[in-house]
């Protein structure tokens, strides 16, 4: 089976955070369509653990209008790995370092839109200074047991798909 082929692209917007771009397509059969794209980084972030608790967040989102609860995580500079990049949000929103960590997913989070991949890892974190969030970010520090974390996860009150992911996909290394 062939595959689409693009006859023409064109940046639609460009903002802070994202690009909006617009495909002109061929599908196999011949039908021509415009395939509207949006462009983001790649984002990497981490589950830390300190002893029997995972360091977690609440991060305040505009678009549902409340704090919800995250793994630290944001994206990755233009020369940075994607571990290095989970490393630095997790200092910058926290306060904590990672003193190890273990990739545990690389996934496309919406590949109908975009190519963006997330970077998920878990660690083991230590305190080694003093938030420094973003201007405009309203991030708590959450820090929460472990046994918690998967009763919350299970009875779906914790609903942030990468956090999710992250739990589901570390639940063997942090619950033996």
């Amino acid at each position: 089976m062939s595959r689409w082929k693009k006859k023409d692209s064109r940046t639609v917007t460009h903002s802070t955070f994202f690009t909006l771009v617009e495909d002109e397509v061929v599908l196999p059969d011949g039908t021509e369509k415009t395939y509207t794209m949006l462009e983001l980084p790649d984002f990497a972030g981490v589950l830390p653990k300190v002893e029997d608790r995972l360091i977690l967040v609440k991060n305040y989102r505009y678009p549902i209008d409340k704090k919800v609860i995250e793994i630290p995580a944001g994206f990755i500079e233009p020369d940075e790995s994607p571990e290095e990049a989970a490393g630095r949000e997790l200092r910058e929103e926290t306060g904590y370092g990672l003193k190890w960590c273990e990739k545990i997913n690389e996934y496309h989070p919406v590949a109908s839109l975009n190519d963006q991949k997330a970077h998920l890892y878990v660690g083991e974190a230590e305190k080694v200074g003093e938030v420094e969030h973003d201007e405009g970010e309203d991030i708590e520090i959450f820090p929460l047991k472990i046994e918690k974390a998967y009763e919350l996860l299970e009875e779906g009150k914790l609903t942030h798909p990468h956090t999710m992911i992250a739990l589901y996909s570390a639940r063997d290394m942090l619950t033996k």
